[in-house]
């Protein structure tokens, strides 16, 4: 098999990561919290994706397999996005998660809050459409960011509401670092890798 090409995400990447991303992680938990309708879930999906990611795409930090893998990172201090596209992304995110807005945001807000204060890089999104897993897509998408923690000596930080990931995330060095239960919802996760 062949390596497979990792590429940093531009914005021409986007509509592609965000389809299979939106395909990737239809299943979650999380996802599910916020889109319950099986039969508009990835559509609904993909449209909030692709505003989602395209703030992270100017960070550099992101990068692509083509057709296949994406990991989405904002570097230390970058987490947080400034007001001004916060306002810019809502108004529409918000009509894509129509009814389910009070949900969603208490689920962000246990992202938020849960996330650590120590610098770190900070994995927004991770997924290898559903046709290519399997096969080490998500380890070599995620290569390029945390070699780049290895080397500047940084934490890597996470969150999941799925436990099937779990145990990748551990296996490619991520430590549960602490859990927040959203009342009607998942459990949020919070993994914290420190450098090797």
């Amino acid at each position: 098999m062949s390596v497979p090409r990792v590429t940093a995400l531009d914005r021409a990447g986007v509509p592609d990561a965000a389809a299979f991303l939106a395909r990737a992680l239809a299943d979650d938990p999380g996802w599910i919290h916020v889109f319950p309708d099986d039969a508009t879930r990835v559509a609904r999906m993909t449209r909030m994706l692709r505003r989602s990611i395209d703030p992270y795409v100017a960070l550099g930090a992101s990068h692509i397999i083509t057709g296949a893998a994406a990991a989405i990172w904002a570097p230390p201090g970058k987490h947080d996005l400034p007001i001004s596209t916060q306002l810019r992304l809502f108004p529409g995110v918000a009509w894509l998660i129509g009814r389910r807005v009070p949900a969603a945001l208490r689920l962000f807000r246990a992202m938020g809050a849960g996330t650590t204060k120590e610098p770190h890089h900070y994995l927004a999104v991770l997924g290898v459409d559903p046709s290519r897993q399997g096969q080490g897509l998500g380890v070599a998408v995620l290569a390029p960011t945390l070699a780049a923690c290895d080397e500047a000596r940084a934490l890597a930080w996470l969150e999941s509401s799925n436990p099937k990931n779990h145990s990748f995330y551990r296996r490619i060095g991520f430590e549960l670092a602490a859990e927040t239960p959203i009342p009607g919802g998942p459990t949020i996760s919070f993994f914290a890798r420190r450098p090797r």
